[in-house]
Order: structure tokens, then sequence, then C-alpha cells
């Protein structure tokens, strides 16, 4: 049976996946006010780690007391976590939302793969079935039914591989004894710092124009990343890479569901069908195993 502690995981990144899932509303927002890609994700880690330092000091938790080599580690964290929003943005400028979508959201097997190569984890045969259904309910929600560029494929699928990467490590890390929201600071903070440069040496950051933009990019930096950050780096600590990774895909589903009640996109046989089938690879991997484990 499943343990306590990885039921609590378990929820942990089901919870994380569907705050990450707003922020496709909150994004829509804020390029509404004048932001562009290069701002919204500064803003997002900005915010996101002045939140993080609030948490980390209501919690008693001292956000210096770490180790060289426990901050080179977060720094390597942090540029594949800001790598992977700027790839993915990038990449709606050459080919749709939905096929970007669907590549990005082929991590999870990036993540089985390289676990299994890398490590030497033994592919367990339940995780290959959620992980095939699970690629068919994304294929339905979000599959792609519009052309693309190769430029706009690669950034989408390298988004994906980058997610993937910052999992593994993430899980390999040794930072369990790091409270997560001294975690979520540092690679908030380096990640802003990081997208910070890129912007300035491109000359496209941007200030954004209005209360709603504001906090659309505010709600990014304490929603959508310091209380998502901390409830997925608790997740995967709790129940492991490749099932936290599986349990991810909770986020296309709740920007589908916020699709159909904010923007009044239709609800299609297709939507249906593949919003089942994502809720069924989470019911088929979250329920207690046998005796025998099969």
């Amino acid at each position: 049976m499943n343990s306590p502690s990885e039921s609590r995981g378990t929820a942990m990144v089901i919870a994380s996946a569907v705050l990450f899932g707003l922020m496709p509303l909150l994004t829509k927002i804020a390029y509404a006010g004048g932001c562009g890609t290069c701002t919204v994700v500064f803003g997002r880690f900005a915010f996101g780690a002045a939140a993080s330092a609030l948490a980390a000091a209501l919690g008693g938790h001292r956000l210096f007391d770490l180790s060289a080599r426990e901050l080179r580690r977060l720094l390597v964290l942090s540029a594949l976590y800001a790598a992977t929003p700027v790839l993915l943005y990038g990449s709606y400028r050459h080919i749709g939302t939905g096929l970007a979508t669907t590549l990005h959201f082929t991590y999870p097997v990036t993540v089985m793969l390289l676990d299994i190569r890398l490590f030497h984890a033994r592919a367990d045969r339940r995780f290959v079935l959620c992980l095939c259904v699970c690629a068919a309910g994304l294929l339905c929600l979000c599959g792609p039914g519009e052309g693309g560029g190769p430029r706009g494929v690669a950034l989408a699928a390298l988004s994906g591989v980058s997610y993937a990467v910052y999992i593994l490590l993430l899980g390999k890390s040794g930072l369990r004894r790091v409270p997560v929201t001294v975690i979520t600071f540092w690679l908030s903070l380096f990640s802003a710092g990081e997208i910070g440069l890129l912007s300035a040496l491109t000359g496209s950051l941007t200030v954004p124009q209005g209360p709603a933009a504001w906090a659309a990019v505010a709600g990014l930096g304490v929603l959508s990343t310091t209380l998502a950050v901390a409830l997925f780096q608790a997740g995967v600590f709790l129940c492991g890479e490749v099932k936290a990774s599986l349990l991810s895909t909770f986020e296309p589903l709740t920007g589908t569901v916020l699709g159909v009640l904010v923007f009044h996109e239709a609800v299609t046989p297709r939507s249906l069908a593949g919003a089942g089938l994502i809720l069924l690879s989470v019911v088929l991997l979250v329920r207690p195993r046998t005796q025998t484990g099969r």
C-alpha cells in the first residue's frame, strides 16, 4: 500500500499542478497589460523570491544557512527551471499552444527514461501503463491540430527536456534537509537574476501597465511559483520523481477547465475524453498497491 508520506506527496504534487495550471490565465492578463515574455517570467520569479523570503521568515527558516555546495546545486537547478518557460513561451511565436503543450508534456517520458538509463531505476509496469493512458489523454486534450515550423517544435520539445532534467536532478540533489521555502527562494532569486540578465542583453524588459497586469504578475510569483514550487518540491521528495512528473499532467487539465469557465471555450467530446483519460491515469497511479506490488 502507499505510505502516508507518499499519499501526502501525491496530494502536494496535484495541488502544485493546479496552481501551475493558473499560469495561462494569469499570463494572458499580463500580456493584455503590455507585458512581454521576459517581463512575465522575470516578474514571476522576482515576486516569487520575495514571497518565499517572507514565507521562510514566518516559518523561522534561515535563508543563508546553506553550504556552498548546496548553493551551487540550486544555481544549476535554477538555470534549468528558468530556461523552461523561456523555451516554452518562445515556442508560442512559431507554433500553436496546443502543439507546444503536447510537446512540453513529453517530460514524464523523459524523466522515466533518464531515471532508468542514468540511475538504473526499475521500469515499473504500472508507471508505464499510466504513462500511455496519460499520453493519450494529452493528445486528446491539447493535441497538435495545427502545423508548425521546426524552430517552434524544437523549442517546445527542449522545454520538456529542460523541465525533465530539473525534476530528476531535484530528486537526486541531496537537498531534502533544506526547507522548501528556502529552496524556492534561491531558485526564484537565481532565476530572476538569469532572466534579468537575458532581458538586459536583449532589451526586452517592459513595465506592466495597469493594476490588473501587476496583479497577474504578482499572482504568477506567489501562487504559480512560491506556493506551487514549494508543494512540488516537497511532493517530489515524498513520492518520487517519476510519479510526480506523471501527476503534473493535472496542469493542462486545469488550464482546460479554466478555459471553459473563464474564456468560455467550447467543450468537445475530444477534450472530455482527454480529461477523462488523464484522471484515469492518476487514479491508476495513486491507487494502493496489492501485497504483491502489482
